[in-house]
């Protein structure tokens, strides 16, 4: 025994336990020089080390992915095994007909009684398993069928680049896959499938692919008539049989099935007439866009669809694609069954909602994994409440008879009004580019900004007494908001079907389409008003600036102060006095003054006199009994009765003020007592 080199092993033959089996004998034979040699490995193909070893490790060609391709590189012979169950085939003795996976004992038994093994020792290491239910796997080499894809590289890269990809680096993404492409597998060892065309000839070896039924028809001698009128599917396509072109012998179909690729690489032909009727084919092709899950689409999907277009008519099947990465949960990992972390959709929908989760997924950015659980969809309701809130406000304040529809709305008066009219086009605008450009992200995101800060936080806000019966300009109001929730069914319909159908059923008209999924997009009115557009956020802008001293100091919005000083600037003094009133009714002052010589952009006097604290406790007054309203579920339309004990200072005080709180808190009677302040209403 001597210490050597493992390049001077190379070259010499040995023998092993297996050597007398049926099978593995005529492998040996037909291979004498490469059959049990040792080989230097390649680095490139298998690394071995001797970390964690000898350095010296066994290869069987037929036993896994690296040992494959290095046996592939070197000549070296392959003896197959097992079948498709993973059962061991004839010719290998007390092994024939034996389970690999469910008796795996038996290889380690036979070496023990061959005295071919010095110890035998668990040793931890990756081995494959099924992605989906975890299963180990065991490697087999079989015969597969190709197309040799070489020739289409270049047409492949053409077509990839003149589509529009959704996210961009999907462009990149699948030019890469298609540079570094092998030839496309698409034969599967199963029974159901595409039934795939080819006929090989078992005595010469020729074989050919059939191009349809009718040439199939014309070339059977066996079978064709019991095949008339079936599906091209196993077991009546294996009936038929056709004759060799070079042997003249009966051929019948290869066993294997397509994969399912490419049954869905051709449906933009298979299923548009492109054979019978191309005419109305080209109607439809390209088609627009198509959209699946990025992940492994690339070399799937996507794929089969650009190989089957670039074979029949050298152009791309579709307009753009649009693709996303996966749903995760809520904490960002992979959703299995077998984690407990999956959310079946049924399960999900009879929960939360369609529309819910229809909103969560359209704001997702498609180009990253997208979070999904209960806890991000009641987020998302929260918001799309405040929608709903408006629209039950309208319906609450406003009878059916009430709406005002085309020209009998008309262009708006009130600079809140054309404000939000105009951010309301601006919108529409916005919602169709995005939805033209397949960015529904964008879409949901302004829509959900609109409703919240502008439609909901500043508009019905300021709105709410424009409302009430005794309003001025109640009608108005009323044309204002009927034409924004109508509008808002409208775009909203893509994204939210359901809850857009309800509201638009709820506000339609008897000569309106039947359906909002049947109404024509928005056009736009000519009614934007950039100019006041940005009037409006620098009076919004004043507005935050104001609030957030009131809250610094702790003093309510409810009780008014005296003034606000303003620091001059040109755009604030161009603000007009109906935009003025706004910021003095939002901050609660009655005067609004312009000056250079303030530190802030606004300052607040926090000066209280007699009348104003009178005037905040008539204002918490009025706010207590609006909650004592809600609280008993009354209608805006509902008169009631308010009975109110109170000490004698605001007793005076709501005595002196009677009519104004009366017709504030929709009352016929209020009756005041001396007492421990309490508030009790009836309705009448």
């Amino acid at each position: 025994m001597k210490v050597v080199k493992g390049k001077e092993l190379v070259g010499l033959t040995y023998t092993w336990a297996f050597d007398d089996l049926p099978r593995v004998r005529e492998v040996a034979g037909k291979n004498p020089k490469t059959f049990h040699i040792v080989v230097a490995t390649d680095d490139r193909i298998m690394p071995i080390t001797t970390d964690s070893g000898t350095g010296l490790v066994h290869t069987a060609v037929s036993a896994g992915q690296e040992d494959f391709a290095l046996g592939k590189k070197l000549g070296l012979p392959l003896i197959e095994v097992i079948d498709e169950e993973a059962t061991y085939l004839d010719g290998l003795g007390e092994f024939s007909g034996k389970n690999a996976k469910k008796h795996p004992e038996i290889i380690l038994e036979f070496l023990k009684t061959k005295q071919a093994v010095f110890q035998i020792l668990p040793y931890q290491h990756r081995y494959p398993t099924c992605w989906r239910c975890k299963t180990e796997l065991v490697w087999r080499v079989v015969d597969e069928w190709y197309i040799s894809m070489e020739k289409l590289r270049k047409p492949l890269e053409k077509i990839v680049k003149a589509i529009n990809w959704i996210p961009a680096f999907g462009k990149e993404r699948e030019l890469d896959w298609i540079k570094n492409m092998h030839d496309w597998l698409i034969s599967k060892k199963r029974y159901w499938g595409l039934a795939l065309p080819i006929y090989e000839c078992l005595e010469c070896k020729n074989f050919e692919v059939i191009g349809s039924l009718e040439e199939l028809k014309k070339r059977a001698v066996e079978g064709g008539s019991d095949f008339d009128g079936k599906s091209p599917h196993r077991p009546f396509i294996d009936a038929v049989k056709i004759k060799c072109k070079k042997c003249k012998k009966p051929v019948s179909r290869i066993r294997d099935v397509g994969s399912p690729w490419l049954d869905a690489g051709i449906v933009p032909f298979s299923t548009m007439k492109y054979f019978s009727d191309k005419k109305y084919w080209k109607k439809w092709f390209p088609v627009e866009v198509v959209t699946e899950s990025f992940p492994g689409q690339f070399k799937n999907w996507f794929y089969s669809l650009l190989v089957m277009s670039a074979v029949l008519e050298d152009t791309g099947p579709m307009k753009t694609v649009f693709g996303y990465a996966s749903v995760m949960d809520e904490k960002g990992e992979e959703m299995h069954k077998s984690k407990g972390n999956a959310i079946w959709f049924d399960e999900a929908v009879e929960k939360v909602g369609a529309d819910p989760m229809r909103w969560l997924y359209a704001k997702a950015n498609p180009a990253e994994n997208m979070r999904f659980g209960y806890l991000l969809i009641e987020e998302t309701k929260r918001k799309l409440l405040v929608l709903q809130n408006v629209y039950t406000f309208f319906t609450t304040y406003v009878k059916k008879e009430e709406f005002l529809v085309g020209a009998d709305f008309g262009a708006p008066k009130s600079a809140l009004d054309q404000w939000i009219v105009s951010k309301m086009e601006h919108l529409v605008a916005l919602v169709e580019f995005s939805l033209d450009k397949y960015d529904i992200a964008k879409a949901v995101i302004v829509m959900e900004d609109f409703f919240i800060n502008d439609l909901s936080l500043w508009y019905v806000r300021r709105s709410r007494k424009r409302f009430h019966e005794e309003s001025t300009d109640r009608k108005e109001a009323i044309g204002t908001l009927y034409y924004l929730l109508l509008t808002s069914a409208k775009i909203l319909a893509p994204v939210m079907p359901f809850f857009a159908e309800e509201m638009y059923q709820s506000l339609k008209t008897d000569d309106m389409s039947e359906s909002v999924h049947l109404c024509d997009w928005p056009k736009n009115a000519g009614q934007t008003d950039l100019d006041l557009e940005q009037k409006m956020d620098e009076v919004r802008n004043i507005v935050t600036l104001a609030l957030a001293q009131r809250n610094a100091k702790a003093i309510k919005v409810r009780q008014p102060l005296s003034k606000l000083k303003v620091k001059s600037s040109s755009s604030y003094k161009v603000l007009n006095e109906e935009l003025m009133d706004l910021i003095k009714d939002e901050v609660n002052v009655k005067e609004i003054i312009f000056d250079a010589t303030i530190k802030e952009e606004v300052e607040l006097d926090v000066t209280l006199t007699q009348e104003l604290k009178d005037e905040g406790m008539l204002r918490d007054m009025l706010r207590d009994v609006q909650a004592l309203r809600k609280e008993a579920v009354l209608k805006p339309e509902d008169k009631i009765m308010v009975e109110i004990s109170a000490d004698e200072m605001l007793g005076q005080l709501l005595k002196k003020n009677k009519e104004v709180l009366l017709r504030e808190m929709r009352a016929i009677e209020m009756n005041i007592s001396m007492g421990e302040k309490n508030i009790i209403i009836k309705k009448v």
